[in-house]
């Protein structure tokens, strides 16, 4: 797998809006601790137009990807939020413009699909926070961010890891957001996932739709190839108080589709929407040691 270049502190940076409308607050504050570290390069007046749920026209977004992963001064492109709207545009992204254009992308949520899209490509991306959260976290998640930019050969991604089921298991890591994740069911866009330690993360999905989405991935032969199962946070995803529904709580729905599994399993990894979302080396090699609750870079993942 094709690693990019690393970045150093005053390089120019990409902004690219490929799926929701982008909070302008929520740019702006994320935008300024970007900007203390490297020049960010994006079209206010394309980057904030807003078409219903998405961040402008599909051509127009499309657009924007395209030209963001064909400038040569970029040395990274960078989503400026999540949402939705890559799935409309994800088969003009072509996988081998993807690897042509060899830079890191950082992105999660709706980016989910542009990472397995590099991944399908042979290049190593970040699972990472877009601009619009960076500046609800903290600074352990900006030096998180800023490493995996820099110095993509940090070993240790996670510790304190809670064992689910014990074990071992070195592979891939692929995965992402669990509901867009599951979109590529049956699409020609799911990377190749024999071997791989997957990981998820969620927000607002009640538990029943969890267990629907779990029980689809099992039924679809998904955990028979994957080596291990990283949980991430999944946030707002108990069922409301007000709800006549009685039912399991989000963590129970969890606990109780992956424990039955027959391949390590750990749960809390500092990812998701809330107000951790640690940078994580997409589609290279990682050892998973549930035992020991850590998730750590493999020395050689990517070539």
């Amino acid at each position: 797998m094709l690693r990019p270049p690393h970045l150093r502190p005053g390089d120019l940076v990409r902004v690219v809006a490929p799926s929701g409308p982008i909070p302008p607050e929520d740019f702006a504050r994320g935008a300024a601790v970007l900007s203390a570290r490297y020049q960010l390069r994006y079209d206010p007046a394309s980057l904030f137009r807003a078409t219903g749920f998405t961040a402008g026209p599909d051509q127009v977004r499309l657009a924007e990807m395209l030209a963001a992963l064909r400038d040569a001064d970029a040395r990274a492109i960078i989503m400026g939020r999540g949402g939705y709207g890559l799935l409309r545009i994800l088969d003009s992204i072509e996988p081998d413009l993807l690897r042509s254009a060899g830079k890191p992308i950082v992105g999660f949520s709706d980016g989910t699909l542009l990472l397995a899209q590099a991944a399908r490509a042979d290049l190593a991306s970040i699972h990472g926070p877009v601009v619009t959260q960076v500046g609800r976290l903290g600074k352990e998640d900006h030096d998180a961010l800023f490493a995996a930019l820099e110095q993509p050969d940090a070993r240790l991604l996670c510790s304190g890891l809670e064992a689910l089921v014990k074990g071992q298991a070195q592979g891939p890591l692929l995965g992402g957001n669990l509901e867009v994740f599951s979109r590529m069911l049956g699409t020609p866009y799911l990377p190749d996932l024999r071997g791989a330690i997957l990981f998820f993360e969620d927000v607002g999905e009640r538990p029943y739709r969890l267990d629907r989405l779990l029980t689809q991935l099992e039924l679809a032969g998904v955990f028979r190839a994957a080596a291990g199962v990283v949980a991430g946070e999944f946030l707002d995803c108990d069922e409301p108080v007000s709800s006549k529904l009685a039912s399991p709580t989000a963590s129970e729905v969890l606990r109780e589709r992956l424990g039955r599994l027959h391949i390590p399993v750990v749960l809390g990894a500092p990812i998701g929407h809330g107000r951790q979302n640690r940078a994580l080396p997409y589609g290279t090699r990682v050892e998973l040691d549930a035992s020991a609750g850590t998730l750590a870079a493999l020395e050689g993942a990517v070539s």
